[in-house]
């Protein structure tokens, strides 16, 4: 299946943790790529990392929008190296019953990746193994493509009242 999670509101990469979690308490071999989220900052980060069974990539630190002086053409070359690395894992049909792309809906919104490449990869994964895409504004084409999908609505949000994000809770 080919699962997508999408939407301004809060959780995306919180339900697809619990994906995670689900998959690996069935003894399910889990891979997460992970894009835009830093290296061993995000709370979640360091207990995954510590998780057998699950293969733990992350690309793309910082994204431009939040981190001006971030270059482009940097994110650019991290977000085409983890296209690279799912069409590795594809082509040589390493065994995952789930791949998470977290964050790819970003990549796909902001042109450093193309819809082509991801279907590309998508069409060629194994039948037996589930693929669940997160981010804001999924493509509509994806979202054709896709056998589930998820949109989180913000209905309320502290930022909006200038309340930073808070350890723990967001990061």
């Amino acid at each position: 299946m080919i699962i997508v999670n999408t939407g301004n509101g809060k959780g995306k990469t919180t339900a697809a943790i619990g994906q995670i979690i689900r998959s690996l308490g069935r003894g399910w071999k889990v891979c997460l790529i992970q894009l835009f989220k830093g290296r061993k900052f995000y709370g979640e980060q360091k207990i995954l990392a510590k998780l057998q069974n699950l293969d733990f990539y992350s690309f793309a630190p910082k994204h431009p929008f939040c981190f001006p002086g971030v270059s482009s053409e940097e994110v650019a070359g991290e977000c085409q190296q983890a296209l690279r690395l799912f069409d590795h894992i594809v082509e040589g049909r390493k065994r995952y019953q789930l791949i998470v792309l977290e964050e790819f809906n970003i990549a796909l919104r902001d042109g450093y990746i193309t819809l082509k490449d991801l279907f590309y990869t998508l069409d060629k994964a194994d039948s037996r193994t589930h693929v669940l895409v997160t981010g804001r504004g999924a493509p509509a084409k994806l979202i054709r493509k896709a056998d589930m999908v998820t949109e989180m609505k913000e209905i309320k949000h502290p930022f909006k009242k200038g309340i930073s994000a808070q350890k723990g809770l967001e990061f």
